[in-house]
């Protein structure tokens, strides 16, 4: 009876104990989700820090660009008799613009700026219809005055040149040329050539019945924009070219555009941001590592919340050193120091501080935990096509893992 008693007692303890360590679990898991939270405060102040550094790289570039010529559009010649415009359409518009780009730089900071050589041809139509032959105004005696137009008018260089009716080349300083028309013919040719500075960015309107655009350049990589991709480009260490060729029914507007951007679409504040979305996933993953071991480990080691803000923050600190660090270097060789600077850290602090020196193990599962984690998402950055797929295989083998530990 008394063997019997001890046994029910000791039942009795050993539930007691088991509910007391699942009690205590539970409020450890609850302080690492009060922990976790409370990271949430220095990650707000971090993502501030890199848009604030996004908006002054920004005014620094409109700086340059304000001094140098902003982005350029091309407008398309036109032509008015006696000061009025008579509807002359644009037969066949022929745009050639050869880009010759550099880098401007202030500070750390550079932005991508060209000077252009501009030639546009083309024929000034003066009926109603190919079926209809005569010309609409009777131009013979007539003055006319020829305009060019661009965005940013500060980005001329030199004197645009105008050739009308297949005579002599004229020089003018002014933006418009100014001539006498001598015959009274269905078709006013024409050939306009000019220097331009800009920034960034080039387009062309196309607003003639028959457009042909062609642009070249220097630049590595180039992204065509507007609302039509060329029918054919290249593109190579050297540089590009690209072609467009858009009808009067394309065009519908003339507020539609083909052009060039000369900007990376990617530079290292955008990656930084991406990398950024996923710290807080990153300090889950970590804490839970750190919870588990806390809940297996033989030794009943406990690690205290001081110490999973500690861990924490120095995860978030990563963000701040890749920010910095990949103003002065390229992203991916920053992305690397920063991620061994922090893995480096951790383990170290894993085993010295956390395990006492007695958890080589664990300290091993940390740096190879957090190098598989650091890896995994350089490779998302680098296969944004399938960036989705790849992060939600990962997601799925990381929650079996979880799920499994």
């Amino acid at each position: 009876k008394s063997l019997h008693l001890r046994k029910i007692t000791l039942i009795e303890i050993i539930k007691e104990k088991r509910m007391a360590d699942k009690n205590s679990n539970m409020k450890k898991f609850w302080t690492i989700a009060a922990m976790l939270i409370i990271l949430l405060i220095p990650m707000a102040f971090i993502f501030n820090i890199v848009q604030e550094r996004i908006n002054y790289k920004e005014d620094v570039l409109k700086d340059i660009t304000n001094s140098w010529g902003k982005k350029q559009i091309i407008y398309a010649p036109k032509m008015l008799v006696d000061g009025r415009n008579k509807s002359f359409e644009i037969e066949n518009y022929d745009v050639d613009i050869k880009i010759d780009s550099e880098l401007k730089k202030r500070g750390i900071f550079k932005i991508p700026v060209y000077t252009a050589d501009i030639k546009l041809k083309g024929e000034f139509y003066n009926t109603r219809s190919a079926a209809v032959n005569t010309p609409i105004v009777d131009l013979a005696g007539k003055n006319a005055s020829f305009s060019i137009n661009v965005e940013d008018r500060k980005g001329f260089i030199g004197q645009p040149k105008f050739r009308i009716n297949n005579e002599a080349e004229i020089n003018t300083f002014e933006l418009e040329l100014n001539k006498k028309i001598n015959k009274n013919e269905k078709t006013t040719p024409f050939e306009i050539s000019y220097k331009l500075k800009g920034s960034s960015e080039l387009y062309v309107v196309p607003v003639g019945k028959n457009n042909k655009i062609k642009i070249s350049g220097n630049w590595a990589h180039p992204s065509f924009q507007g609302d039509f991709l060329p029918i054919s480009h290249k593109i190579d260490k050297n540089g590009f070219s690209a072609q467009w060729d858009i009808s009067k029914i394309a065009a519908s507007t003339n507020n539609q555009q083909a052009g060039v951007c000369l900007i990376n679409p990617v530079d290292n504040y955008t990656m930084t941001l991406r990398v950024f979305k996923y710290a807080f996933l990153f300090l889950v993953l970590t804490f839970i590592s750190y919870f588990i071991f806390e809940i297996t480990s033989k030794e009943s080691k406990r690690i205290h919340p001081i110490q999973y803000c500690l861990l924490g923050g120095a995860m978030l600190i990563f963000y701040l050193l890749l920010v910095s660090m990949s103003e002065i270097l390229p992203f991916g060789l920053a992305y690397f120091i920063c991620s061994l600077m922090i893995i480096s850290l951790l383990v170290l602090y894993t085993y010295f501080v956390v395990t006492e020196k007695s958890g080589l193990v664990f300290s091993g599962i940390i740096f190879a935990l957090l190098s598989a984690l650091y890896a995994f998402l350089y490779i998302l950055l680098l296969l944004s096509d399938f960036a989705l797929l790849i992060g939600s295989l990962g997601l799925f083998a990381i929650i079996c893992a979880i799920m499994y530990a």
